[in-house]
This record gives C-alpha cells, sequence and structure tokens, in this order.
C-alpha cells in the first residue's frame, strides 16, 4: 500500500492510482493512499452451476428494483480490510539544535549528542475484498495488505475479524487472506471474465474512503487494457470506483464476479470514470495457486520480445503484423535450447495463438514446468515449428543480455573511424565507431519515427549480422526491394547495461 502507480501521465493530466484509502492514526478523516480454462472448475468447484451453489439466484438487472435485489444478496460478502502498517523511524535533533546555530546556550553545550531515534506510530489503511470459499477465504489486492503488520476484517454488520496473509502475487497485484469463523456470509461464485463485452452492464462494490460498502454501476468499456505490467489484461470500467475500492469485485448481472478492481486513471486521485479490473479468469489461477502452495508458479521462456508492427512485417515478409519478435535469448534458458534465435518471430505456443507480446507472456507463464509445447515460428521466409521445454520463473532471473561487447571502442575487426556514411531513405548517417554506430539522425526521416538515436548501433540488418558502417549501409541498400527494413540496435541504458531491440523503418523518399 505504499506504492504510487503513474499509469500514462502526460503532463500531470492522468495519474493511475491504486485504488487504497489512507488514514493515519489519530487522523479522523481519511486520506488518499501514497500509494487457462475459463470455465469456473477450479479450487472451488464453480463451475456451471456456480450461482446456485453459491447462494445467489440468477437475476438480471434491467430495472432498478432487479439491481437493488441483486445487491441484497452479494453485498454481505464484500468486506473491509483494515491495514496497519510500520511506522517510520525519524531522526530527532535536540530542540535546542536551532539556538546553536545562532551561537545562543543551551543545556548540553559541548556535548556530541547523537540524534535521537524515535518510532512513529503504526499507519492504518483501508481496501475491499470478497469471500470466495467457505473456508474463509478473501481475495484483495496486494497493494492493499503490503507491509501489513495487522489485518482486520469488517463485515457488513459492523463485525470485525482478524486476518492472516495466505500470500501475495505482485505481478499481478492479488493477495488472499483468511479468516477463521463460522456462520460467514455467503461466498461468491466467479463468472467467466472472457464473455464480458464492452457495453455490457457491471456493478461494483468495495469501501471507498473507508466509509464502507458502496454500490455504484456502469459498464464495460473497453477490454485487454495494459498498464505497463507484465501480465496486464485489465477490463476497463465507467463504474465509479474510488480510493478504497483496492481488492473489491466488479460483477456482471447475474452478481457473477468478472474482476477485482485495482487502479484507476485520475488527475486527482478521485473518480474520472476510467477504472481497471483484473479479469475472474486470470485471477482464479493465481487465487487458486496461492491457497494451495502459498505462492504462484510461472513457465519461463528465456527472451526478450517485441511487438512486430507494420513495418516489421514488411521487413520480415510477414502478411499479417502479428506475433513477438525475439529480440535477444537468454544463454541456458528454455528458448536456446530449443534453438530459438533473435529475429524470430512467434506465432503460436502450444494451442494459444501469439497476437503480441502479452499472449506470449500470458501463455508462457500458463505452462506448468519442464512441461514441453510445440512453437511455430517465423524464419527464413518461412512457418517452422520447433518443440521448448517451458522451464520456472525464479524472481532473480535475469533479461536476455547482448552477447557482443556492450560499447564501443577500438577493435580492428569492426573498422576504423572514417568518414561519415549516409543511409538514403532511412534519413540516417553512419560512423565507424566500435561498429556501425548512429551518427546522426533526420528528425523528419521514418528512421526518427521508429525511436533510433544517435548513438544507437546497428548490429544487423535482416538476417546479416554488419559491423562497420559501410556494410550496415549495403545490406539496407540490399533490402530496399522490400518495404521496409528490419535493423536491430544496441543502446546502453541508463543502468550502464546495453540492450538490443528489433524495428522495422519503412524506407521514405532518397
Amino acid at each position: 500500500m505504499k506504492r504510487s502507480t503513474l499509469v500514462g501521465a502526460a503532463g500531470g493530466l492522468l495519474a493511475g492510482v491504486c485504488l487504497t484509502a489512507v488514514a493515519f492514526v489519530a487522523a479522523p478523516s481519511w486520506a488518499f493512499h501514497e500509494n487457462t480454462n475459463t470455465n469456473s472448475n477450479g479450487l472451488f468447484g464453480f463451475g456451471a452451476g456456480q450461482v446456485a451453489a453459491s447462494g445467489i439466484q440468477p437475476i438480471k438487472w434491467g430495472q432498478p428494483g432487479n439491481l437493488a435485489d441483486l445487491i441484497e444478496q452479494v453485498n454481505p460478502s464484500v468486506v473491509q480490510i483494515i491495514v496497519h502498517q510500520p511506522g517510520r523511524t525519524q531522526n530527532l535533533s535536540s530542540p535546542f539544535d536551532q539556538f546553536r546555530q545562532f551561537g545562543f546556550g543551551a543545556p548540553g553545550d559541548g556535548d556530541e549528542q547523537a540524534p535521537r531515534n524515535r518510532q512513529t506510530p503504526d499507519a492504518m489503511a483501508s481496501g475491499s475484498g470478497f469471500l470466495i470459499d467457505g473456508r474463509g477465504y478473501i481475495v484483495t489486492n496486494n497493494h492493499v495488505v503490503d507491509s501489513a503488520t495487522k489485518v482486520t476484517v469488517k463485515f457488513t454488520d459492523g463485525s470485525e475479524m482478524d486476518a492472516k496473509i495466505i500470500g501475495v502475487d505482485k505481478r499481478t497485484d492479488l493477495a488472499v487472506i483468511k479468516i477463521d469463523g463460522s456462520k460467514l456470509p455467503t461466498t461468491l461464485g466467479w463468472g467467466d471474465s472472457d464473455q464480458a463485452r464492452p457495453g455490457e452492464n457491471v456493478f461494483a462494490i468495495g469501501s471507498p474512503f473507508g466509509l464502507g460498502n458502496t454500490v455504484t454501476s456502469g459498464i464495460v468499456s473497453a477490454r485487454g487494457r495494459d498498464l505497463g505490467g507484465q501480465y496486464d489484461d485489465y477490463i476497463q470500467v465507467d463504474a465509479p470506483i474510488n480510493s478504497g475500492n483496492s481488492g473489491g469485485p466488479l460483477f456482471n448481472d447475474r452478481g457473477q464476479v468478472i474482476g477485482i478492481n485495482s487502479a484507476i486513471y485520475s488527475p486527482s486521485g478521485g473518480n474520472v470514470g476510467i477504472g481497471f479490473s483484473i479479469p475472474s479468469n486470470m485471477a482464479q489461477k493465481v487465487v487458486n495457486s496461492i491457497i494451495q502452495h502459498g505462492s504462484v508458479a510461472r513457465g519461463w521462456l528465456g527472451v526478450s520480445i517485441g511487438e512486430v508492427n507494420r513495418a516489421t512485417a514488411d521487413s520480415l515478409g510477414i502478411r499479417d503484423a502479428r506475433g513477438a519478435l525475439v529480440q535477444d535469448v537468454t544463454d541456458g534458458s528454455p528458448a536456446a535450447k530449443a534453438g530459438l534465435r533473435s529475429g524470430d518471430v512467434i506465432l503460436a505456443l502450444g494451442d494459444h495463438q501469439v497476437k503480441d507480446v502479452h499472449d506470449l507472456t500470458r501463455a508462457v507463464a500458463d505452462v506448468p514446468a519442464n512441461s514441453t509445447r510445440d512453437m511455430r515460428i517465423f524464419r527464413d521466409g518461412r512457418e517452422q515449428t520447433v518443440k521448448v521445454t517451458i522451464a520456472a520463473l525464479k524472481e532473480d532471473v535475469a533479461a536476455a543480455a547482448p552477447k557482443s561487447r556492450l560499447n564501443g571502442g577500438s577493435n580492428p575487426d569492426e573498422g576504423d573511424a572514417g568518414p561519415a556514411v549516409t543511409v538514403p531513405g532511412l534519413g540516417l548517417e553512419l560512423q565507424n565507431d566500435g561498429g556501425a554506430v548512429v551518427s546522426d539522425v533526420d528528425v523528419h526521416s521514418t528512421a526518427w519515427d521508429a525511436g533510433i538515436r544517435q548513438g544507437d548501433k546497428i548490429v544487423r540488418v535482416g538476417q546479416t549480422d554488419v559491423k562497420t558502417a559501410a556494410a550496415a549501409a549495403k545490406a539496407i541498400a540490399e533490402s530496399k526491394s522490400k518495404n521496409a527494413v528490419l535493423l536491430q540496435l544496441e543502446r546502453t541504458g541508463q543502468d550502464g547495461k546495453a540492450q538490443r531491440r528489433f524495428v522495422g523503418v519503412p524506407f521514405g523518399k532518397s
């Protein structure tokens, strides 16, 4: 609950904030927090009959009375989660220090005393959650219970129970907590988030600003939203949700949970009609794994990947702009053992079609460790199939690193520095500096639009490795029969490490 995420702010206009409301100790008012099988046949047995099994009758709400009847059934299962977080240690100097700087005498003058440490009181914050199992399991967001020293669950009747954290998954911002007790409210059933379509009615229940259960309604605005996370696949809704709604359920018109409210776009921290929910089909797998194992196991391939846009597809000769372009392959990884190479385009993994990088990321994550799958790739102008054995993802696995020397410097094999070489049609000027380094880019060129900048090193043109400016210019000229050329660039990041990526650059006017 100590994170404050910016998810696309432009000039401070759009700030994505976690939805947790925070109140500090002794403060009476609430403040903003700083911040697959798609059938529900998982651990809890929610299948086609899950509505009846959960005790919730299928009510189609189109009239206000029907919505009220449905809310009356599901509302007790949504809880407020109150969290204690550790206070911060402050270094406090002597209250007389301010006099010393002006030369006034004060008690203790001449004593070399270290600043005194003082522990501030615990902070308190509030989020939301909902019961999904008769044994007392509750789903919420990871950022709601992050760093919590104590978690309390408050029900709609005002009663409270202490809860323990079973496990969290930071990658999807999900967490499971548990309470022990009898006569718990009816549990909620999962719905099929894949069936949610833009324009469909939805409603949310949560505890905005710690006020207690609050109901809001709206529609699904969009699907498949990406806020920059590795596994993002958010449902966008316009149902008003605010700080404190984090971890609360998003319902369809049958009272089934199709999402977990997690983030909003907002210039002020309040609702502006753009909220984001984690889809239930993703959440179920994560929740089941946490309950069964205490953590989430994911598959690992060992590649860095990029998008395939129209220019990239044209340069490779692919009919449609689809798939995930392999930028680099990690040594010793499943991808390396399967023979994958940078420049390959991954089109499918097993039965999962790969339309973009997120499709591949989610498909790999869902494959159990040590399982083998067919992978369809595009290489050398045609589709091919390779077999890959997926490994288990470890949190400390590093991204693929370029295998070549990271930064320039003199290297006789890469050519001596010489006159700049102009690349017609791309707006580039190249020079030998430990390789074919971009010395200038026309700001009105297609290369600039593709993101190429001064200092980038071109290490490959199409499927050809290049080591000099002249070799790069020649390979680019030989590619002019196509509408675009594929370049692999090497750029040193702020951490001092070089990273490689492919870009497709359309040919412009010479």
